[in-house]
């Protein structure tokens, strides 16, 4: 375990007088990255938490990594899934706490992530859901920039996707219970559309500035931006924006991105990394 110090006294035992927490991490041949994930989870030093890891049928060796973690882990299963949100729909059948955080097998989370937003719950009483900042690193798990999260989302998520980072996103269980979970429709941006319901029906999310989560480049969404801009665009209409309104964002995005991507395969990454630290948190999809 890389010499990492685990917390057992206090990590897994339940309290009846903090919230539980369940957490999700959803995975597919993860074995380079999951160990990461899970030792952030299991370090956090909280009384009273669930971990459960949902496999989409992994051979590389993901399994292997799972069940050294065994004694940590609440519930897992391996089995073939329909895409990332019915991953994340069976996490959130099991999950029994209060609150639940979905944190990807290349996404960790910062230390003392989840005290932090379990003070915001019991603080504000009356809001669905809790964010904070992410920090982008590259595939060897270096930070590159940060992602700061939107305290006026509100004003964009009718037609675009604020800065909610997924990674460090926390919901209320009875908003998963009340609104549903992830539609399968979408393969990208399937935290677009649940976000954006949760908006048209009243539900209010609380920004936290603090660094959550961290989250590697060539991720799904990073990887597939076009077909997540698309989504974006079919699920803003959906909810009642202007087709032509959302059809220029998108076209606008596609452009925007793929000379982004350009630059850095001609040399030019550090004019790149420059434009997403002073630029990109305010036009983030």
């Amino acid at each position: 375990m890389n010499g990492i110090k685990i917390n057992t006294s206090k990590s897994y035992v339940a309290s009846e007088l903090e919230p539980k927490v369940s957490i999700i991490t959803v995975c597919f041949n993860s074995a380079n990255t999951i160990e990461k994930t899970i030792e952030s989870v299991i370090i956090q030093d909280y009384p009273n938490m669930e971990y459960i890891i949902i496999d989409g049928g992994s051979t590389d060796g993901t399994i292997d990594l799972i069940e050294r973690y065994e004694q940590y882990i609440s519930h897992w299963l391996s089995e073939k899934d329909n895409g990332i949100s019915d991953a994340f729909n069976k996490g959130i059948s099991k999950a029994s706490g209060d609150l639940v955080g979905i944190i990807n097998s290349d996404d960790w989370y910062a230390p003392e992530a989840i005290k932090h937003v379990v003070e915001a719950f019991k603080s504000n009483p009356e809001i669905g859901f809790v964010f904070g900042d992410l920090i982008i690193s590259d595939t060897e798990g270096q930070p590159l920039y940060s992602q700061t999260g939107d305290p006026y989302y509100q004003r964009m998520i009718a037609f675009d996707m604020p800065s909610i980072p997924h990674p460090t996103v926390f919901v209320r269980k009875e908003i998963y219970e009340r609104f549903g979970g992830f539609s399968t429709d979408y393969k990208t941006a399937m935290d677009y559309e649940f976000l954006l319901k949760l908006w048209k029906n009243g539900v209010a999310g609380l920004y936290l500035p603090v660094i959550l989560a961290y989250m590697r480049l060539n991720g799904e969404s990073d990887v597939n931006y076009t077909r997540g801009y698309h989504e974006v665009m079919r699920i803003s209409v959906h909810y009642g924006y202007n087709y032509y309104f959302a059809f220029f964002r998108f076209c606008f995005k596609c452009c925007k991105t793929f000379t982004k991507k350009v630059l850095q395969r001609i040399g030019f990454s550090s004019s790149v990394k420059l434009y997403r630290k002073y630029f990109s948190n305010r036009y983030k999809y």
